[in-house]
């Protein structure tokens, strides 16, 4: 595992100042459900990987069930709560999912709180060509907290544009169960993307990731794959 947090100082696009900057993580590796599986084996556990992922598959069905139901959770990991999206018109109006939305908010649990303080951080310089994301918001909503499945996301940022043809390109959202290319693409410049978030995405956090190629001297795409990750986690609601 990584032992540092590794971050890069770059221009602070969001205030009027041309000399702050704002830091941006770099370099972090993404641990999937099957990697905290293996992790947990290499520590000496009696448990097979079949009972690991027969246990956590049990756990998410009822961590699912008890949102689902209007439940809050609070564990050592995570603790969440509900907000309601949307203006009523008076006291007698009551929930349109037209025209209001149920919002998951997700925040980090007493162990990981008490995790993140103990991470170590290190300072890299870099002249990074890789795209970096400002912001992230609902084109629809206008909320850069979470994004409707189905709506359009406006990107914002330097460096985004990509090739929609080359499909290992593009901009990505990722979850814990894997990950999903956006299309159709609206938009696509620089310092700004149009895409959909697709509606088949599931409910609940999701990270959004820009990956491009630059053009070598002859005008043809690099091999390497340059991936620019927004540092704010969003969630996805459905209808």
């Amino acid at each position: 595992m990584a032992n540092t947090i590794n971050y890069a100082l770059r221009e602070n696009l969001l205030t009027a100042d041309p000399d702050d900057c704002m830091a941006q993580v770099v370099d972090a590796r993404v641990f999937t459900q099957e990697d905290i599986n293996r992790e947990i084996i290499k520590r000496g556990s009696s448990l097979t990987e079949a009972d690991i992922v027969a246990y956590q598959k049990l756990e998410q069905e009822v961590y699912k069930d008890i949102i689902a139901n209007g439940g809050h959770l609070s564990t050592p990991l995570i603790s969440t709560s509900f907000s309601i999206t949307g203006v009523f018109a008076s006291q007698a109006d009551t929930f349109d999912k037209n025209r209001h939305a149920v919002r998951l908010n997700a925040s980090a649990g007493s162990l990981l709180r008490e995790a993140a303080r103990q991470a170590k951080t290190q300072k890299v310089e870099t002249a990074s060509t890789d795209p970096y994301i400002t912001r992230v918001t609902d084109k629809v909503s206008g909320d850069s907290g979470s994004v409707r499945a189905g709506s359009v996301m406006e990107i914002t940022g330097n460096r985004l544009k990509f090739d929609p043809l080359d499909a290992e390109q593009g901009v990505f959202a990722l979850t814990a169960a894997g990950e999903v290319r956006c299309e159709p693409v609206i938009e696509n410049k620089p310092a700004r993307l149009m895409v959909m978030l697709p509606a088949t995405l599931a409910a609940g956090d999701f990270t959004v990731e820009v990956r491009t190629r630059l053009l070598g001297s002859s005008g043809k795409p690099l091999k390497t794959l340059k991936r620019g990750s927004h540092n704010k986690p969003l969630t996805a609601i459905k209808d």
